[in-house]
């Protein structure tokens, strides 16, 4: 659609006629929804966040179904009303093809006005030759007088150089022998004839194009890709190129008529090849110019009839994309809903391994929380263990000194109740000694128990991971499976939707009523635009 504004824009500057209404959009989801499950290594946080995005993935999904209901309805009901506004539009394309038809009329006329044909005599190639190479030989004639005159000759290429002709011819001729008389007619001829093909131009441009260009355009939305709105495209294209190339080369000629006409916009014909032949063009190339600008314009009356023929079997190419679209959406829609009663049964079977694994995880997980505090316990029952004992050995090795002292020496009471105060903190040490070892026993007990539990419950984590994984796989597998069904059945609806409106668009009242030459006053058929409307606001509200 881009391409087909940017093109037409530079064809037909100002501003253009625009539909009523801008074409719906139907969004296509392009990216992949979430993952209804989580991964077997998430961490278990992120299982409701996975419960909250299957509610959402459920409306988003019940809300596509409700409009692909919606979208698949309506064009049934409206079938009996597009078929007389098709007819309507098919009368608008003949309403431009006469139009053509009177162009191509009109440009015969001039040609046979130009070639000084009798009313009712036929226009024939023939008859435009031999008023050429009368034309020629006056030409030659007036360039011979010249030449004896020594007047310096020059090209006949534009109105200057004819006239100028004209006046040397006055000016030296000794008697007119007929070929002033004939070159100041050629000249008021060609002038004449110009001027109503510049005109012809003009009205070509208002009653064709301008018709062309609010009609006969594909009104795809960009955001849709559709191939046969792209092919067609594609094609009108080209007619608008040619449009362009041989309006612009027809203006560059009218307007170079005045000073020197540009020879290298001529086209190349088998009439011109006959004029090579029986005209001197080299010296003369005016001769060309008349028939060129009239083979031209026919040109753009045939450009315009294919342009006119291709829209008409782009219409066809619709309404056949819309019913071959519609009965694919049909089927795919039957199939989608049908993989979904599936996908829900191992949908339930995944939910059920995750909630297990879930519930072993947290088993395991407290198991092994168990575990590094009963390692605190023995680290700390331990480290306590060797520094009562290194207390204990200090403090009996010293009562065992003051032992031998005091066997050697007087007796001291200072010493005795310091050497029994020593085996007495020996003696409550052995006893903490005793209870610390019961402890660490207890301890290392409970951990023994606890690692064959932890050892247990991990390989039943394990299988059950790995039997929530397969199941896990076979549901994603599924899931893209059913994800590029869905995307299809998405992309099916929206083109189905932009088909419609494209053949609603072309052949709306507003649309068609723009091709006919009607006075202001006349009452138009009632317009498609609340229908429309309203297919929007049901689209909108099932959202």
């Amino acid at each position: 659609m881009d391409t087909d504004r940017r093109i037409v824009e530079k064809f037909f500057p100002g501003p253009r006629p625009k539909p009523s209404l801008r074409p719906l959009r139907h969004k296509v989801r392009s990216k992949k929804r979430p993952k209804t499950f989580p991964d077997a290594t998430d961490s278990d946080e992120n299982f409701a966040s996975s419960q909250q995005d299957d509610v959402h993935m459920d409306t988003a999904r019940t809300s596509m179904e409700r409009i692909r209901s919606n979208t698949l309805k309506q064009p049934a009901m409206m079938t009996s009303m597009r078929e007389g506004i098709q007819r309507a539009y098919l009368d608008g394309l003949e309403f431009i093809r006469t139009k053509i038809s009177e162009m191509e009329h009109d440009v015969e006329r001039v040609r046979g006005t130009f070639y000084e044909c009798r009313e009712g005599e036929e226009v024939s190639e023939e008859k435009g030759e031999d008023y050429l190479k009368k034309c020629n030989e006056n030409f030659l004639k007036a360039n011979n007088e010249l030449r004896r005159k020594n007047v310096k000759l020059n090209v006949i290429d534009s109105e200057m150089k004819v006239v100028g002709v004209i006046n040397k011819l006055r000016e030296v001729a000794d008697v007119d022998q007929g070929e002033i008389t004939f070159i100041t007619e050629f000249w008021e001829n060609v002038k004449q004839t110009v001027e109503e093909l510049r005109m012809l131009v003009e009205r070509f441009q208002t009653d064709v194009l301008q018709r062309l260009n609010q009609s006969c355009t594909s009104y795809n939305n960009a955001d849709i890709n559709l191939e046969v709105s792209d092919r067609y495209m594609e094609e009108i294209s080209t007619y608008i190129a040619g449009l362009e190339r041989e309006i612009t080369n027809i203006r560059l000629l009218l307007k170079s008529y005045d000073s020197g006409i540009h020879q290298d916009l001529y086209s190349d014909s088998e009439f011109s090849d006959k004029l090579m032949v029986s005209c001197d063009l080299k010296a003369f190339p005016i001769l060309r110019l008349v028939p060129d600008l009239t083979t031209k314009v026919e040109k753009l009356c045939d450009i315009s009839r294919k342009w006119l023929d291709r829209d008409e079997q782009y219409m066809d190419e619709v309404n056949n994309y819309i019913k071959k679209t519609r009965n694919m959406t049909k089927k795919r829609e039957e199939v989608l809903k049908n993989q979904k009663e599936k996908q829900k049964k191992i949908e339930k079977a995944v939910k059920t391994a995750h909630i297990l694994l879930h519930n072993n995880r947290q088993k395991l997980q407290k198991i092994e929380m168990e575990l590094d505090n009963l390692e605190v316990q023995l680290s700390g029952f331990k480290t306590e263990k060797k520094t009562k004992h290194t207390e204990k050995s200090q403090k009996s090795s010293m009562a065992d000194f003051l032992k031998i002292t005091l066997t050697q020496t007087k007796k001291n009471y200072n010493l005795q109740m310091k050497r029994q105060r020593l085996v007495k903190q020996v003696h409550d040490l052995e006893e903490f000694l005793v209870s610390i070892e019961r402890e660490l026993s207890d301890v290392e007990d409970q951990m023994m128990v606890k690692k064959q539990e932890k050892f247990l419950l991990r390989e039943k984590v394990e299988t059950n991971q790995k039997s929530y994984e397969a199941y896990k796989t076979d549901f994603d597998r599924y899931s893209d499976g059913l994800e590029k069904l869905e995307q299809e059945v998405n992309v099916l609806s929206g083109q189905l939707l932009q088909l419609e409106i494209i053949q609603t668009y072309k052949c709306s009242p507003e649309n068609v009523e723009q091709i006919f030459d009607r006075p202001q006053t006349v009452k138009l058929a009632p317009s498609l635009k609340e229908k429309i409307k309203k297919k929007r606001k049901t689209l909108v509200t099932s959202e």
